[in-house]
């Protein structure tokens, strides 16, 4: 890796609210260019979405909602069209610290790890393994991808993020291609981010720690089909990761059965998204639940 020059955020949002300006303006004076991909396809959110008065803020509007992978390519494609040579990708929900990319950097500059792919700091809650790491950093196997830091020629060398997967799974795909490339993935001990990931519970059941996130029914098409197509990718250079994921076809039903509401919805979504899993369907959810009288 190089040091860093030209630095953009790239920034998906589906239903940010008021919130999100206030997230931006943390990352704005750290970067050239705020590129905010806005992927609800919903034109009344028009007046919502507004960034008076921030300069660096330029704002992508999708006619459709393509999914996160299509977001993110676009908002990168647009980063480098400008000249950007180095990308941090953000959710509309992420708080980042007001030295999270010189804390990034500074760890580039030393070139103790000069095959890094993505670096990120540690969310706010993390392990405290991965906040006291004697090293000062650790390798992962996956990383989420609000946060993470890389250049832009890595990203093209990659081919970008898969959206044939839509939405879930698309950053441990990322990963793996940049692990199957010879790249590591990186995250510094330094906390830098505050992250909320769905409206997760926590509970203990038997012994055993149990969460679960709340998403809309129809996320579960995505979570069911993508843990198929994951595999049929990656299986081969990592099975562990492949067979682990794969586990969800038995505990997303049994979430959904003890745990969560609209269990009719929720089992409908996870049948189609196990069938066009296993055929190898790709894409967008074409099928909707309708609720019978």
């Amino acid at each position: 890796m190089t040091a860093p020059r030209k630095v953009a955020a790239v920034v998906t949002t589906f239903q940010g609210g008021e919130s999100l300006r206030f997230h931006l303006e943390r990352i704005v004076e750290q970067v050239e260019v705020v590129v905010i991909v806005d992927d609800s396809g919903d034109p009344s959110r028009k007046e919502v979405l507004s960034f008076t008065g921030m300069e660096k803020a330029i704002l992508l509007r999708n006619e459709d909602n393509l999914g996160i992978a299509a977001a993110l390519n676009r908002g990168i494609a647009q980063a480098g069209a400008m000249g950007c040579d180095w990308i941090i990708t953000l959710d509309d929900d992420t708080l980042v610290s007001m030295t999270y990319l010189d804390d990034v950097f500074r760890f580039v500059q030393t070139g103790i790890q000069p095959s890094a792919g993505l670096i990120a700091c540690s969310r706010e809650g993390s392990e405290p393994s991965a906040l006291f790491d004697p090293s000062g950093y650790q390798i992962k196997r996956t990383l989420i991808t609000s946060g993470c830091v890389f250049e832009f020629r890595t990203f093209l060398e990659i081919g970008g993020f898969d959206e044939g997967l839509f939405i879930d799974l698309v950053d441990f795909d990322f990963c793996t291609r940049l692990r199957q490339s010879g790249r590591s993935l990186v995250l510094l001990n330094k906390s830098g981010m505050a992250h909320r990931v769905g409206s997760a519970r926590t509970m203990r059941v038997m012994g055993l720690t149990i969460v679960v996130y709340h998403h809309a029914p129809f996320r579960l098409y995505y979570q069911m089909r993508n843990v198929f197509l994951f595999a049929r990718k990656h299986l081969a250079f990592d099975p562990v990761l492949s067979l682990y994921l794969l586990l969800d076809a038995f505990r997303l039903p049994l979430k959904a059965l003890f745990f969560e509401s609209q269990k009719r919805a929720r089992l409908f979504y996870l049948g189609t998204g196990l069938l066009d899993g296993l055929r190898g369907r790709s894409g967008r959810l074409t099928r909707r639940f309708v609720e019978s009288s």
